[in-house]
């Protein structure tokens, strides 16, 4: 049984595992596709996507094979997609 984590703060690897698959979904691609794809075995996308432990190599493949590339930013760094949050009015 999985605990219950909603009063959680999300980590960044729970963001990333939530992003990989939205992604995979929104291209209605399978885990088996995505993993032929990449050329990684079908359980490292079911890693990914459950925040579990996935290589750096792996992982670049797998963004890759989405169309995406791991890039390193500032943590406080303000991005386009946040400003709906930091802007929100308090109700």
């Amino acid at each position: 049984m999985r605990k219950n984590h909603t009063d959680l703060p999300i980590s960044n690897v729970e963001r990333l595992a939530e992003s990989l698959r939205a992604t995979r979904r929104a291209r209605k691609l399978t885990q088996q596709a995505l993993a032929d794809r990449a050329g990684v075995a079908r359980r490292t996308i079911t890693n990914a996507e459950r925040a579990g432990n996935v290589g750096i190599r792996e992982l670049c493949r797998l963004v890759n094979a989405l169309g995406y590339e791991v890039v390193l930013r500032p943590m406080d760094t303000v991005i386009l997609e946040d400003l709906n949050d930091i802007f929100r009015d308090d109700e």
